[in-house]
């Protein structure tokens, strides 16, 4: 489908799996793949006539980097992303289908494989506490199911447990009180990110800074605990 013409471009709507691509055709020699701020749209560049199954190839070449490339872009944004229907929510690590229903009580909900916010029709605040309550029951039982394996592991128990919403930390070790926070936002990526933050905070009860004797410590319990918190490079 024909989108837009300037007399030297010509840009077309690439439907993929899961998101639209624009390709413009330009005089050039090769392929070219960006994108763009604020929303991960997917822009494509191309040499004029090449043929769409060509360019639907060179998408799927790459398909691991654009989902990659696009969940980094959209937490990046200045502002954040509108819960919309068709849009998308992360839930452990997955981006996952949003439907937003009008309802007189904000709530979220996961079933069916999608995320389901029922909010007042325009209240986004409302929906984005929905969002963080779903969160929040989300990671309740997957911290009790980790820190009843790994507080024996690491030979200390937490005196308290909190969840909330954090805006520059994964998760928080009072040593004085023995009292865990962890961000609610934990919910949003992989398991093994929650897992190591878990460990990460329990292993404060044995040593407080970050240093030598900290991460040996760390991997001793979890060698490859480096990797896990890549895993949370962008970000609460």
């Amino acid at each position: 489908m024909i989108i837009a013409m300037d007399g030297t471009t010509v840009s077309d709507l690439l439907q993929m799996d899961g998101y639209d691509a624009v390709v413009t055709y330009k005089a050039m020699k090769r392929l070219r793949l960006r994108i763009l701020p604020p929303d991960g749209a997917v822009a494509i560049s191309a040499p004029f006539g090449t043929p769409e199954h060509v360019i639907e190839q060179f998408v799927d070449q790459h398909h691991g980097w654009i989902l990659r490339t696009r969940t980094a872009v959209r937490l990046r944004s200045p502002r954040p992303q509108r819960l919309d229907t068709g849009g998308r929510v992360r839930l452990w690590g997955a981006w996952t289908e949003l439907v937003v229903e009008d309802a007189s009580r904000a709530y979220a909900r996961h079933t069916d494989g999608r995320v389901h916010i029922l909010c007042p029709d325009g209240d986004e605040d409302a929906a984005r506490r929905a969002l963080d309550a779903l969160h929040r029951r989300e990671l309740e039982p997957a911290l009790k199911r980790l820190l009843e394996e790994w507080q024996p592991r690491v030979g200390r128990r937490a005196a308290g447990i909190r969840m909330r919403r954090m805006t520059s930390r994964w998760g928080s070790c009072n040593t004085a009180t023995a009292v865990i926070t962890f961000n609610t936002a934990l919910a949003k990526f992989p398991p093994e990110a929650l897992e190591f933050v878990v460990v990460h905070e329990l292993v404060h009860l044995l040593e407080r800074g970050h240093g030598p004797v900290f991460k040996a410590h760390m991997s001793r319990l979890l060698p490859d605990w480096q990797a896990r918190r890549m895993l949370l490079r962008e970000g609460p």
